[in-house]
């Protein structure tokens, strides 16, 4: 089935409006958002922001707990996040944007770009299987002290050398590294960094003024101070909170992992959804031809759960999630985009489906 969508315009990109006007229930809401407070005393997270839009209205927006705990600094609802692997969906965004231009063809062979991968372990890979988790490559290429390596090619030169785990094609197998070689291809195609290409085709076109790519600031940026500790539980649940990571020191990793690396907040990270969800366009701006857009958030054959870069949740539902405790996903049948953002990881993670469950709870029409 088929749902067309409005094309908005707006000199703000999403306005507020109240839940019943576009057919939500209000107390289903405020359960949504209470919930979420009490996970925050039970100490299931530390803090969340949490967005809900509709029909392109604001109709939640709010936050619980705090962005870092030690410093009392409590969470608000610009606050930006470690975003983690909600950077796929703009990488394959790149990739496909490249398919379009012309400069490559899904089926090509990686080897075709990068020489590290025309050996007889990885010469089958095609950037169709990187795309879809199915090129074999299993692994990391960030340690527990972030990376032994000096730059996102030379990272991914060892993955080629290596090669895949598995038959190219025949399996899904969710794969950073598979991931991190689509920025390479990338940067080899379009003659210039991954993140470089994201940014200047992505994030600055649709407005994202709030989003950068790997925790490399210039100085007094005030961007920087609005970023979210990270947190982590070393026992499951019954552990305490410890803070792995804060504004005050650098990105784990020194380059751009492609994989991961985006910093956003939930309304910048709602554009590119927004952009998504009406068929590639995001006010006057185009990214992807609508066909396109259809066949990444599509599950692809291999897969009943992922599509180009992008999860596949349901019918007309897609979108993605992140290991440090965020989700967003995108409803085309109700006309829906929301994000649940926590900088907890683990049972951050947990609470994601049961935010999710309650959210839907509260559509009424």
């Amino acid at each position: 089935m088929r749902f067309e969508t409005i094309l908005y315009e707006p000199s703000e990109p999403f306005s507020p409006a109240s839940p019943e006007s576009v057919g939500m229930s209000p107390p289903s809401l405020r359960h949504a958002v209470e919930t979420a407070r009490v996970w925050v005393d039970e100490g299931r997270i530390v803090g969340a922001v949490m967005l809900v839009i509709r029909r392109n209205r604001i109709v939640l927006h709010e936050t619980v707990g705090w962005s870092d705990r030690e410093r009392q600094i409590p969470m608000k609802t610009d606050t930006i996040f470690m975003m983690r692997s909600m950077t796929k969906p703009l990488l394959g965004t790149a990739i496909l944007m490249l398919k379009e231009e012309g400069r490559l063809k899904l089926q090509d062979r990686v080897s075709k770009y990068l020489p590290a991968f025309d050996n007889e372990r990885s010469r089958a890979i095609t950037i169709y299987q990187l795309l879809t988790h199915s090129s074999g490559i299993t692994g990391s290429i960030v340690e527990d002290n972030g990376s032994r390596h000096a730059s996102l090619r030379e990272a991914v030169d060892e993955v080629g050398q290596k090669g895949p785990e598995h038959p190219p094609g025949t399996r899904y197998e969710y794969s950073d590294p598979g991931s991190s070689t689509l920025g390479a291809i990338a940067a080899e195609v379009s003659g210039m960094p991954a993140e470089d290409f994201i940014r200047t085709r992505i994030l600055e076109p649709i407005g994202m003024g709030d989003s950068f790519l790997d925790f490399k600031l210039q100085p007094n940026d005030p961007r920087a101070g609005r970023v979210a500790a990270s947190y982590r539980r070393e026992n499951g649940e019954s552990g305490p909170w410890t803070k792995s990571w804060d504004n005050t020191h650098p990105e784990e990793v020194p380059f751009f992992r492609a994989s991961g690396g985006l910093f956003a907040s939930a309304i910048d990270y709602a554009k590119f959804l927004s952009c998504m969800l009406h068929r590639g366009r995001f006010g006057d701006r185009r990214l992807l031809l609508g066909e396109t857009v259809r066949l990444a958030t599509s599950p692809s054959p291999v897969s009943k759960e992922y599509g180009f870069q992008w999860e596949v949740f349901g019918e007309n539902v897609f979108g993605h999630g992140g290991f440090q405790g965020t989700l967003s996903w995108v409803d085309k049948a109700h006309d829906l985009i929301v994000l649940y953002l926590t900088q907890s990881e683990s049972t951050g993670n947990a609470t994601r489906p049961e935010f999710k469950k309650l959210v839907e709870s509260a559509i009424v029409n």
